[in-house]
């Protein structure tokens, strides 16, 4: 298991250095904006296919991801 809120706040921060809305963001990573709220703030423990399909659209190293996977 990882830490949720940890990856979350990852996960804002990438976005928003991306420059992109809740709204923008939640489209491009096909989830509702309440289920990428959810992963944001710590609340959700996302699937690994969902945690992916973020991490290709924030351009992320698969080595930010290590301790997701572990």
């Amino acid at each position: 298991m990882y830490d949720t809120a940890h990856y979350g706040r990852m996960i804002r921060e990438r976005r928003e250095k991306a420059h992109l809305t809740v709204e923008e963001a939640a489209e491009r990573y096909d989830l509702s904006i309440t289920g990428l709220l959810k992963i944001e703030f710590g609340d959700s423990d996302p699937k690994l296919s969902t945690i992916l399909r973020i991490a290709i659209v924030l351009k992320m190293d698969l080595g930010d991801l290590n301790y997701c996977l572990n």
